[in-house]
């Protein structure tokens, strides 16, 4: 093999790891915004504001199967249709660890940057999509 056939196919590999770390952050922070608008909107806010249920069991028993749920069956289609290959670690694991960064509160440091909580959360959603996507890619 030749020097530039090397470089050209590090150079294509290069693109690829940009586009699906990109398209990655893109569509987690997406997922946050759109759940964020979705509860601020009326009806899931109405509906969680109403109940009797501690943080806790909201975030284990609701948040999380519709963050993953929402992440299947959103972010999958997307990052598949763009071209993202594998797309399964992405939409599993960036939940997870969207969620450890949550509850370890590390979007806090930041939150005097925006004007809106949840835009902070959505950065670092974007970071967390993005780190699984860099993490999981595969050289082919």
């Amino acid at each position: 093999m030749t020097e530039q056939s090397t470089a050209g196919k590090t150079g294509k590999a290069g693109r690829r790891l940009l586009f699906r770390v990109v398209l990655s952050m893109a569509v987690g922070a997406g997922l946050v915004l759109g759940w964020t608008w979705a509860y601020e909107s009326g009806f899931l806010k109405s509906w969680l504001d109403s109940t009797s249920m501690s943080t806790f069991l909201l975030l284990v028993l609701i948040g999380l199967p519709l963050a993953l749920v929402s992440s299947l069956v959103l972010a999958g289609p997307v990052l598949w249709a763009f071209g993202v290959r594998p797309v399964w670690p992405i939409i599993l694991l960036g939940p997870v660890l969207l969620g450890l960064g949550l509850y370890l509160k590390v979007h806090e440091p930041i939150l005097g940057w925006f004007a809106n909580r949840h835009h902070a959360e959505a950065v670092l959603a974007a970071v967390a999509y993005g780190l699984v996507g860099l993490v999981t890619f595969r050289r082919s």
